[in-house]
C-alpha cells in the first residue's frame, strides 16, 4: 500500500506581527503527527500590525492575499492542502481565497462557532476590543443565517485590548481582562466559551478563572480550525 504524504495546513496570520505567528507554534505543537504538517505565514509589512476594525480587516486581506496565492499556485509537494486564516472575525481573506482555490479554507471564527454548536450548550465569545462585540454578532448572523442560532449563541464580551496588546501588556493585566470578560459571558448563561482571538490561544486558565466555579467548556479557535481542516482534507482524499 502506498504511503500517503502528510497533510499540510498553511496557518495564515494576516497581520504583520511576527510575534503573534510565533506565539501560535507552541500552542499547536501537540497537534502535529507524522501525517500532519503545519506551515506558517505572516502578513507582509504593509499589512496592519493588528486587525481592530473593518478597515484593518480589509487592508490585511488585500495585503496578504498575494502571498498566500503565490504559495497555493506554486509547484510540487510544497503546495498546502488547506488554509487556515487566524484572524478571529468574518475576515474577507477567507472568501477571497475561496474564489481562487478549491482547497479547503477556513477562518478560526467560523471553525470555532461550528465546534461550539456541536458541543450542544449555550455558548459565547470572549474577544478583544469593543468593536468586535457588534461585528462578531453580525458575523454569526451572516455566516450561519441567524443572530442567536436558535438560542445557542448568547453573545460577545470584550476585554478592551487589541490582539497586539494581549502579547505586549503585562501578563497579569491581560489575564485580569480576559477573566472579567469570561465572568460577564458566563453571567449571560454561556456554558461554552470561545476564545475569540488567535492571541488568546493558550490562555485557558485566565478564562477559567473568570468562570466562578461554573463547569464551562473552553474552545481554542485556532486549534478548532486546525483539527477541522485536517478532517476536511482526509474526508476528501479517502
Amino acid at each position: 500500500m502506498a504511503v500517503r504524504r502528510p497533510i499540510t495546513i498553511l496557518i495564515v496570520n494576516p497581520n504583520s506581527s511576527v510575534s503573534m505567528t510565533e506565539g501560535l507554534e507552541p500552542i499547536l505543537a501537540d497537534l502535529i503527527h507524522p501525517q500532519l504538517e503545519l506551515r506558517y505565514l505572516t502578513g507582509p509589512k504593509a499589512s496592519p500590525p493588528s486587525v481592530n476594525d473593518f478597515t484593518t480587516s480589509v487592508l490585511s486581506a488585500a495585503h496578504t492575499l498575494p502571498s498566500v496565492l503565490a504559495i497555493l499556485n506554486s509547484e510540487g509537494a510544497e503546495v498546502p492542502d488547506a488554509v487556515l486564516v487566524t484572524c478571529f472575525s468574518d475576515h474577507p481573506l477567507v472568501g477571497m481565497l475561496r474564489e481562487h482555490t478549491d482547497k479547503p479554507v477556513l477562518g478560526i471564527f467560523e471553525a470555532s462557532v461550528m465546534h461550539a454548536l456541536a458541543l450542544g450548550q449555550p455558548f459565547g465569545i470572549v474577544t478583544t476590543g469593543k468593536y468586535w462585540e457588534g461585528a462578531l454578532t453580525e458575523g454569526v448572523k451572516r455566516i450561519f443565517g441567524s443572530g442567536d442560532l436558535g438560542g445557542a449563541f448568547v453573545g460577545v464580551e470584550s476585554t478592551g485590548m487589541t490582539a497586539l496588546e494581549l502579547h505586549d501588556k503585562p501578563p497579569d493585566l491581560v489575564a485580569a481582562g480576559i477573566s472579567a470578560a469570561a465572568s460577564r459571558i458566563v453571567a449571560r448563561s454561556a456554558r461554552t466559551i470561545i476564545m475569540g482571538c488567535a492571541g488568546m490561544s493558550g490562555m485557558e486558565e485566565a478564562v477559567r478563572e473568570g468562570c466562578g466555579g461554573e463547569r464551562v467548556r473552553i474552545v481554542d479557535a485556532v486549534r478548532s480550525g486546525v483539527t477541522m481542516l485536517e478532517c476536511l482534507v482526509r474526508a476528501q482524499t479517502l
